[in-house]
């Protein structure tokens, strides 16, 4: 269920705010681009810091299940990781210079190493587990398009100090 709400949140809340933009340069290339990393970077940001604070919980040991681990030390530890690059995310929503930048690194770092850890749990122990398995996908996809997101952002001159180069009506 925590994944549909992810993709809902990263998919509909973008597309919503783009049709109810009132900023002047509204629905050019520029801006557009600039809402869907706000939303891939920062909402995923939060939601990386509700992650973190479910593996932290009292719910910790119930989580580890649902992935195919034992509840331990590590798991502690890994939530912290996940509330830290979350903040990071969060707080890139006013801070779109180099931090935007430094957010889209973590999470990318992060996520697709969790990626890489969940298809090694598959393949080395048939971990099979649906928190092991369904996070796969969103693993890769969520940063990779974050990657992309901010590649075209930075080449429309968003987060510079000048103002941005496309300003043309999509």
């Amino acid at each position: 269920m925590f994944l549909v709400v992810y993709f809902v949140v990263l998919i509909a809340c973008p597309l919503i705010h783009t049709f109810v933009d009132r900023q002047p340069n509204r629905r050019t290339r520029f801006r557009v681009i600039e809402i869907w990393l706000l939303w891939f970077v920062g909402a995923s940001g939060l939601l990386s810091v509700l992650t973190g604070l479910g593996h932290i919980g009292p719910n910790a040991p119930e989580i580890a299940d649902g992935i195919g681990f034992a509840h331990s030390a590590f798991q502690w530890e890994v939530g912290w990781a996940d509330i830290a690059i979350g903040t990071i995310g969060f707080l890139s929503i006013w801070r779109r210079d180099s931090f935007m930048t430094a957010a889209v690194i973590a999470l990318a770092i992060l996520y697709w190493g969790d990626a890489i850890g969940h298809i090694m749990q598959l393949a080395a122990h048939d971990n099979r587990a649906p928190n092991n398995v369904q996070p796969i996908y969103t693993d890769i996809l969520q940063p990779l398009i974050a990657v992309l997101l901010l590649i075209a952002y930075r080449r429309h001159g968003g987060g510079r100090n000048t103002a941005p180069q496309d300003q043309k009506p999509l």
